[in-house]
């Protein structure tokens, strides 16, 4: 007895390591894929365009092997950019091209989620810059409107208003004003929804701007009461310069010479504007045309002396570094001269030298080698607390969806094994004092409720039947009991082998399922509930939809929402639910190793 029970310990150990090994692997993927994307994005920030490229790739053999066609794109794309700034146009153009056989397809457009939707509204972006860049105007305005209308499909609010920013300029060059507004509207909208008023601001300046070259004053106007709200919650300098700026060149545009001075004025007193030397030069110039006009000569002279100065100072740091230059031409002249004096002399002072630079050399080499090795460890260390953190997170979730099961199960053994022999005992005392009593039919009609009840809380064995059996026989079994409510079922493909679906990945989807359709039934007016599963080829995608109007959100409403996602959180998988006016549709994908 004691020799079975040690194997069956065993075997439980081994089947827990082949399910846990799959999805730890997979998560330290993601985490060394986007570390690598980040890395690379940082290094062609600073200039370091050929090291990008190296982690680029790195990055793009991982997608290679994950066959994830959203990190496929967005390798492809994030390559295409670094090779165009390198000068490397035709390997640039390879990868697009790359980028683009798969974004064209209609698998891709089917089944993307946000990743591979941000993704494409990058590379349509960046395909649109380079027919900029090439003074290919129409197609750039055709990859601009792609860009946008994959941004469209986006939900984070901040990443559309990003590619709507970046789309507007190409928009105005291409002679496309109108356009070009419209997208910097929604810009707004963006930001103001994400809550960056930064972003908001200068948004909004931009468009007061071009309203009031395109002569809409009310809506110069509209956006003006828009940055006046804006700027009480912004303190950062350089939003706060772009306002000030829009409105100082309105007004010098309509001639309004005092609101100029005040609106210059407010940009010399930002914080911080003393390290913009030339933006000061440009104020002063400005208030001195704008005093002149008012016949305000001494003020006017007064600036003017401000703008001297500052000129002055600019060309003396010139002149200084010029100077600076020719002292050191006359050193090293000098010191030729010196040196030509005695060939022994000058083989001493080339000696030091060489001793000088060697020590310069190997004191910079133990230098870099030391920063390397310090930002290894360091990465390191945050790739090994990313992933205890991401493995602590799970375990707390599936801890939580284990103790919610025994819960469920406990519950439903106290429903059949006392509610409903009370039940029955009761009925039997009344059948006894009057066998015709009315109160005997609901009494049996609600015994048979809390046992249905019971034997849908309790988790179904499957051992004895796959996922696709139990499901389609909970779908039509309600479909029976609900005449109110159609309810249908349907899987794909046919003949799947749905028995390698693991039980406790099975028991999670028939646990979302049931939460999903009983959202649907209590929560909402639905007339019509489909259930449908398919086997993809790395794993399920699971849909649940229904075509009813959600009545106002419940707190027990959002528990079950919540309870559904920590559950496929739990199994490895993405839950998204979308709720309109026409109906709810629930979507698992889950990924099966």
């Amino acid at each position: 007895m004691e020799q079975k029970l040690k194997t069956s310990v065993i075997r439980t150990v081994v089947c827990l390591l082949f399910i846990i090994f799959p999805i730890f692997s997979v998560a330290t993927e993601i985490e060394e894929y986007a570390r690598l994307r980040y890395v690379a994005d940082s290094l062609h920030a600073v200039g370091r365009t050929d090291s990008a490229i190296i982690e680029a790739e790195r990055a793009f053999n991982i997608a290679k092997r994950s066959n994830m066609a959203s990190w496929l794109v967005g390798t492809h794309s994030s390559l295409g950019v670094y090779l165009r700034s390198t000068g490397k146009v035709d390997e640039a153009l390879k990868h697009y091209d790359e980028a683009m056989k798969i974004v064209t397809t209609e698998e891709f457009r089917q089944n993307a989620d946000e990743d591979a939707l941000e993704e494409a509204a990058a590379l349509y972006l960046n395909l649109s810059m380079l027919h900029f860049d090439m003074a290919h105007k129409e197609e750039a305005v055709q990859y601009s409107d792609n860009a946008v209308k994959w941004a469209g499909m986006c939900a984070d609010k901040e990443f559309q208003g990003q590619i709507y920013n970046a789309a507007g300029p190409i928009f105005t060059a291409a002679g496309q004003p109108e356009k070009a507004i419209e997208y910097q509207a929604k810009a707004y909208d963006c930001a103001i929804e994400s809550g960056n008023d930064d972003a908001a601001l200068r948004t909004s300046a931009y468009m007061m701007l071009s309203c009031e070259k395109l002569g809409r004053d009310e809506e110069v106007e509209l956006w003006r009461d828009k940055c006046r709200t804006l700027i009480t919650r912004v303190t950062a300098p350089m939003a706060r310069l772009t306002y000030y700026q829009s409105e100082a060149s309105v007004n010098i545009r309509k001639g309004n010479s005092l609101s100029t001075i005040a609106w210059l004025d407010s940009i010399l007193n930002l914080d911080g504007i003393q390290n913009m030397p030339f933006v000061e030069l440009d104020c002063y110039n400005n208030i001195h045309i704008s005093y002149g006009e008012l016949g305000q000569y001494d003020k006017a002279y007064e600036t003017l002396l401000k703008a001297n100065v500052l000129r002055d100072s600019l060309y003396e740091q010139t002149k200084a570094e010029s100077l600076r230059e020719l002292t050191v031409k006359y050193d090293a002249k000098e010191k030729e001269l010196a040196l030509a004096v005695s060939e022994a002399s000058r083989s001493k002072i080339r000696l030091w030298l060489v001793v000088a630079l060697a020590v310069l050399l190997m004191t910079a080499a133990m230098f870099v080698i030391y920063s390397l090795r310090q930002r290894h460890r360091r990465q390191k260390r945050e790739a090994e607390f990313a992933a205890l953190r991401h493995n602590t997170e799970r375990q707390l979730t599936e801890r939580y969806v284990e103790g919610l099961e025994n819960e469920r199960t406990r519950m439903a053994r106290e429903l059949h094994d006392g509610v409903c022999n009370d039940l029955a005992a009761i009925q039997m005392i009344l059948t006894e004092e009057n066998p015709s009593s009315p109160s005997l039919s609901m009494l049996d009609t609600c015994r048979e409720q809390v046992r249905r009840i019971s034997h849908e809380m309790m988790p179904p064995e499957f051992n004895y039947a796959t996922i696709d059996e139990v499901l389609r026989y909970y779908v039509l079994k309600l479909g029976s009991s609900t005449s109110s409510v159609r309810c249908t079922y349907s899987s794909s493909p046919s003949g799947a082998d749905w028995a390698a679906v693991p039980d406790n990945v099975s028991l999670e989807i028939y646990r979302i399922v049931q939460e999903a359709v009983g959202n649907a039934i209590k929560h909402a007016t639905a007339q019509e509930i489909s259930v449908c599963m398919n086997r993809t080829d790395t794993g399920i995608e699971l849909i649940i939809s229904d075509n009813g109007k959600p009545r106002n959100t419940s707190q027990t409403a959002g528990i079950g929402r919540r309870t559904m996602k920590q559950r496929a959180v739990a199994s490895g998988g993405r839950l998204t639910v979308d709720s309109g006016p026409t109906g709810t549709v629930v979507r698992l994908v889950l990924e099966l190793k």
